[in-house]
C-alpha cells in the first residue's frame, strides 16, 4: 500500500480570473459581480472625492460638558453662573 497520493490524469480547467481582484471567478462574465459594480462606480465615486475635497469644512462650537449658552452675546459660560459678562441675567432658582 503507497502512501503517497494519486495524481490527476486529466488537467484541471483553467477558472476564469476577475480581472479586477485577480480571484477565480465563476459567474458567466468572468467578473464577480462585485466587482463590476465597483468598475462602475469608479467614476462617480472619483468625482465626489473631488467635490468633497473642495467643499470647505466650516467648524460649529460644540456645546461643552458644563456649560449653557447665553442668548444675548451667544457664548458659552459655565452652568452655575447667573450673569453673563454681557449683563443678561439667568432664571435661577
Amino acid at each position: 500500500m503507497s502512501i503517497l497520493k494519486p495524481v490527476p490524469i486529466v488537467p484541471q480547467p483553467v477558472k476564469n480570473l476577475c480581472p479586477i481582484c485577480g480571484k477565480a471567478s465563476y459567474s458567466r462574465d468572468g467578473i464577480h459581480p462585485q466587482c463590476a459594480l465597483q468598475r462602475a462606480d469608479e467614476p462617480r465615486n472619483v468625482k465626489n472625492r473631488a467635490a468633497r475635497k473642495k467643499d470647505v469644512k466650516v467648524e460649529t462650537s460644540r456645546q461643552r460638558l458644563w456649560s449653557k449658552k447665553c442668548p444675548g452675546c451667544g457664548i458659552q459660560v459655565h452652568v452655575r453662573l447667573l450673569e453673563c459678562g454681557c449683563g443678561h441675567q439667568f432664571g435661577g432658582g
